[in-house]
C-alpha cells in the first residue's frame, strides 16, 4: 500500500469543510491518512478513540457527504478520495473490501457515488394544484420548475439547498439515519414541488419531537403536507390554525351554539 497520502484544497477549502468543527475536520484529515489505496476505512471507531473525535464528529461528515457509509459492514468511503490522492499503479494495491467498491461509481469530477438502481418517491399529481411542468435541459443542468415556487429556497442553487438541508438533518439528529439518496429524495420536496426549506424543517422536528427519526416518517409528513396544498412555512401554520378550530367547533354544545347566535343577532 502507497504510505504517501495528499490533500486537494478543492474540497477542504469549501464553505461546506471550513464550516465543520476542528474536531470533525481533524477526524477527516486522519481518516484521509489510514484509507486504504481506493480510500477506504473499515476502523473508523478506532480512528476516532486514537484522537478523541466523537460519534458526532462522524455523523457531521456523513450529514455532509463527505463520507459514504456501508452500513452492512461498517466501512466507508472518502467520497472525494479520487480528487485528493493519484497513485501510481507501481504501488497501487486494490481495496480488501471489494463488495463495497463494486457498489461505487465514479463521477467525471473523480468522486464516488452510489451505484444502484433509483428508488425515486412517486411524483403525486393533484389536478386542482398549482402545475407544475419541468422541462428537460441541456446534460449538466438541473430540471426548472415552471410553477410558482418560494423566492426563498428554491431559487438558491441546489448545492445550497444541500447543505441547508445537511445541517438540518445533523440538528434534529437524522445525520446517521438517511441515506444520501433519501437526501435527494427530500430535497426534491424544494427542487420539484416548490416547498420552502422550511417546511423540511418542522418535518424534522415533527419526526424529532416524536422521537421517529426514520426517512419514511418524514416523508409521509411530506406527502402530506403536499397533498393538502402546503409549500410555505405559512401554510404550515395556517393549516394547523384550521384544525384547531375545528376540533374546538366539535366541542361546542349545539345549546351554546345557539346562544351564541342570539346574543350575536341581539
Amino acid at each position: 500500500m502507497a504510505q504517501r497520502r495528499m490533500l486537494s484544497k478543492k474540497v477542504t477549502d469549501t464553505d461546506a469543510f471550513l464550516d465543520m468543527p476542528l474536531s470533525t475536520q481533524a477526524l477527516y484529515f486522519h481518516l484521509n491518512m489510514h484509507a486504504d489505496d481506493d480510500g477506504f476505512v473499515g476502523n473508523i471507531n478506532t480512528i476516532k478513540r486514537m484522537i478523541g473525535a466523537s460519534t458526532d464528529d462522524e455523523k457531521l461528515l456523513l450529514a455532509k457527504q463527505f463520507l459514504i457509509p456501508f452500513d452492512d459492514s461498517g466501512v466507508v468511503v472518502i467520497k472525494d478520495w479520487r480528487i485528493h490522492n493519484y497513485i501510481r499503479k507501481d504501488t497501487y494495491n486494490a481495496t480488501m473490501y471489494s463488495e463495497e467498491r463494486r457498489k461505487l461509481g465514479v463521477s467525471e469530477s473523480g468522486s464516488y457515488f452510489v451505484d444502484e438502481p433509483s428508488t425515486e418517491r412517486p411524483r403525486i399529481v393533484d389536478d386542482t394544484a398549482t402545475q407544475v411542468r419541468l422541462d428537460k435541459v441541456s446534460k449538466g443542468k438541473s430540471k426548472v420548475s415552471e410553477g410558482k415556487v418560494s423566492e426563498n429556497t428554491t431559487d438558491q442553487p441546489t448545492g445550497s439547498l444541500r447543505n441547508q438541508l445537511t445541517d438540518l438533518v445533523a440538528v434534529h439528529g437524522f445525520a446517521d439515519r438517511l441515506t444520501p439518496m433519501q437526501l435527494n429524495q427530500l430535497l426534491e420536496y424544494v427542487t420539484e414541488d416548490g416547498m420552502e426549506i422550511g417546511v423540511l424543517n418542522l418535518a424534522l422536528q415533527d419526526a424529532s419531537n416524536r422521537a421517529i427519526r426514520n426517512f419514511k416518517y418524514v416523508d409521509a409528513i411530506l406527502r402530506a403536507k403536499l397533498n393538502e396544498g402546503v409549500k410555505s412555512v405559512a401554510d404550515w401554520h395556517a393549516g394547523k390554525e384550521t384544525h384547531k378550530q375545528a376540533v374546538a367547533d366539535e366541542k361546542v354544545p349545539d345549546w351554546m351554539r345557539e346562544l351564541n347566535d342570539k346574543l350575536e343577532g341581539s
